[in-house]
């Protein structure tokens, strides 16, 4: 029996390290989570001695930052070595996102001072930024890794060296060994995510939190049927997880007795949870799917549910089919009204027209909508701002944005490799000033926040059009203070402090 603590660092649903530590039980091995460090969201004025962090501009018009987390202390790295030498592990494991991986490597150096069993590394860095993560780690595992970890951890167990195992990347005194990949999942032989909270331990600011719920598990259940995407997106890694190991087939899905099998433990050991969270990609993409799942859980769950949508996956049909069994939000994905980007940079040819359309039977549907936007990007023009506001004046004014994003260009990523070929960016900082002026973006928020008031539309045209070239924020203050929006219950959702 092999024992493998895994350590998740700041932001991030915990999927992934639960879904590991199941493998590793189902097969009769032992596993524990140790979640290391709070991240906090700001307002942009109270980040003093706080690092990392996105700025996002919320749909009540506050400027804020999230994933913010405190520096590491000496305290916590002794805390947590402390915790993960009572576990006795057979080899330490990390979960690391792209943009986390000077953090992770701070971590892997604090425990080699006391721990000499492999550190393994896995996640979305080490799949993307392969060469950047063997330097730090015994071993990193590529892509998905759920045979992954059973073949380390039988390793572990019969005392074998862990060379040559597929979907690695394994280094020693000898150099870099690069195996093979593995072929991808069927996902219904993978195990159901181990939440048992007596295998998950919380460190933050040198406090122990033994028994451990994450935050975001308290009343709402997140859970994903599928993996996969069938767009490609520039700014999304499922374009470059696409590109790396290919697109056929790379949507999968679990049966659906499955699903109800995972949601069924959950209605038992988690009186709390009132409400599923479907993190898949798009949710709405198989019609034949839904129809045999949701009676189902319409049947045997029967708790409220969001889930995620595309402007061409649904239909009124698809959207009365989530409301009769127990949809009551959707999110959907918008990005900007400016069709030059939307073709030209995100690879998201998405008509206009449709966008408009789609949003409007979310409305008629009787479910409530959100929708995101992302208005600060590498190749913004003042015309592309306009334009999402005039596709806002068309988009029912009920139905809320959760906020107005910075473009992050994560390295690999397709839009990423656009910023080098345009000089935008370098290979070595993936940081970018957005090319319009902080006044003109505010300005322009300000607009996008009017179209989600009452105000008529005619009047919204009127003050675009008429302070436009003036670039007068002020004049919108008026304006702005007179409207209530109902975005404001969406800034309790963005004020609360988030721990993932």
């Amino acid at each position: 029996m092999a024992r493998i603590a895994f350590i998740k660092l700041f932001s991030g649903l915990n999927m992934g390290v639960a879904q590991l530590s199941a493998e590793l039980l189902r097969a009769g091995h032992e596993a524990h989570v140790f979640h290391f460090k709070k991240t906090y969201m700001r307002p942009k004025n109270e980040t003093e001695g706080m690092i990392g962090g996105e700025d996002i501009v919320t749909s009540g018009g506050k400027e804020m930052v999230w994933l913010l987390t405190y520096p590491f202390t000496d305290a916590e790295f002794s805390v947590l070595r402390s915790e993960i030498a009572a576990f006795k592990p057979d080899a330490i494991g990390l979960s690391c996102l792209s943009g986390t991986i000077d953090e992770n490597a701070r971590v892997t150096q604090e425990l080699r001072k006391e721990f000499t069993c492999p550190i393994l590394w896995g996640g979305l860095a080490p799949t993307l930024e392969s060469e950047k993560c063997i330097i730090h780690a015994d071993l990193i595992a590529i892509n998905e890794a759920e045979q992954t970890i059973l073949e380390i951890a039988a390793r572990l167990d019969a005392k074998l060296p862990l060379t040559g195992i597929h979907g690695t990347w394994y280094r020693d005194e000898n150099g870099i060994q690069k195996n093979p990949n593995r072929p991808i999942l069927d996902l219904n032989t993978i195990a159901q995510p181990c939440w048992d909270k007596s295998r998950h331990t919380f460190i933050d600011d040198s406090h122990v939190t033994h028994d451990f719920v994450p935050h975001n598990m308290r009343i709402e259940y997140p859970i994903m049927t599928q993996r996969g995407c069938p767009f490609s997106c520039s700014f999304c890694v499922e374009s470059r997880i696409q590109e790396l190991f290919g697109k056929k087939d790379s949507l999968r899905r679990r049966d659906p007795e499955l699903v109800i099998e995972e949601l069924l433990w959950v209605k038992a050991t988690r009186p709390k949870i009132k409400k599923i969270l479907f993190y898949d990609d798009v949710f709405t993409i198989n019609k034949r799917w839904l129809e045999k799942f949701l009676p189902l859980y319409k049947k045997e769950i029967n708790m409220p549910f969001w889930c995620y949508t595309y402007p061409t996956t649904h239909t009124p049909e698809i959207l009365a089919l989530l409301k009769d069994h127990g949809c009551v939000s959707v999110g959907m994905g918008v990005q900007t009204g400016s069709e030059r980007l939307l073709k030209e940079h995100y690879n998201r040819p998405t008509k206009l027209n449709r966008i408009i359309e789609a949003c409007k039977e979310i409305e008629a549907a009787g479910l409530e909508g959100t929708f995101d936007l992302i208005t600060r990007g590498p190749f913004d023009t003042e015309p592309d701002l306009r334009a999402t506001f005039d596709l806002l004046l068309d988009i029912p004014s009920n139905m809320q944005c959760l906020g107005f994003g910075f473009m992050s260009l994560f390295p690999t990523f397709n839009l990423t490799r656009q910023a080098e070929e345009t000089g935008l960016i370098s290979s070595s900082n993936f940081s970018y000033t957005p090319p319009l002026p902080t006044s003109t973006y505010d300005y322009y928020h300000d607009l996008f926040l009017l179209t989600r008031s009452a105000m008529p539309r005619e009047d919204l045209i009127h003050l675009a059009d008429h302070t436009r070239l003036a670039k007068n924020r002020e004049a919108l203050t008026p304006a702005l203070d007179e409207y209530i929006f109902n975005a404001q219950k969406l800034d309790r959702f963005w004020g609360r402090d988030w721990i993932v």
